[in-house]
């Protein structure tokens, strides 16, 4: 299990944008940071304190992911590629980040600072916590950043949840 990759399905998509179903925060968490190209393995490196393969089970039950095999890993190929060119791109700030989404960037910024940074998470987190605008966000993405690849434990996951964001921006 734990060389398999998994992707969102449709109604997983739309349910980090809308929110319908009252997953979570673990779940969503999880939901968030399943991309179609990191196996199971990478991905339970990034949600420390949580047993990732209940969640794995629940998101794929209610059909928000699915597992990719041999033949739908082929056709997957177009798609990564995409993916690992769009994240090694900049990606511009869309100026139309909903209220929903914001909360959800916070949330993931807010959720990895206290569980990677330790007690040098405290200012930051309170930081992160006030934002009200998108506007307001790019600096806090910054600073965030900065310390999770400065942090002992942060530095390794700092791309995966860095992409996770630029996931909820778009």
């Amino acid at each position: 299990m734990i060389k398999i990759i998994y992707r969102k399905t449709s109604a997983g998509e739309r349910e980090i944008i809308a929110r319908q179903m009252g997953l979570s925060a673990k779940l969503r968490r999880a939901l968030i940071l399943i991309d179609g190209v990191k196996t199971v393995g990478l991905l339970s490196g990034l949600v420390l304190g949580m047993e990732l393969l209940p969640a794995i089970n629940e998101l794929e039950s209610l059909g928000l992911i699915q597992s990719q095999q041999n033949n739908q890993l082929q056709q997957a190929k177009p798609l990564i590629t995409s993916l690992v060119l769009e994240a090694a791109s900049p990606q511009p700030v869309k100026p139309s980040l909903d209220a929903e989404r914001l909360n959800a960037i916070k949330d993931l910024m807010i959720a990895s600072s206290e569980t990677l940074l330790g007690i040098f998470s405290k200012t930051l987190v309170e930081k992160i916590k006030v934002i009200e605008r998108e506007e307001q966000l790019g600096n806090a993405i910054s600073q965030w950043n900065i310390s999770m690849r400065e942090s002992k434990k942060g530095q390794q996951h700092a791309e995966q949840y860095l992409e996770a964001i630029r996931t909820l921006m778009k």
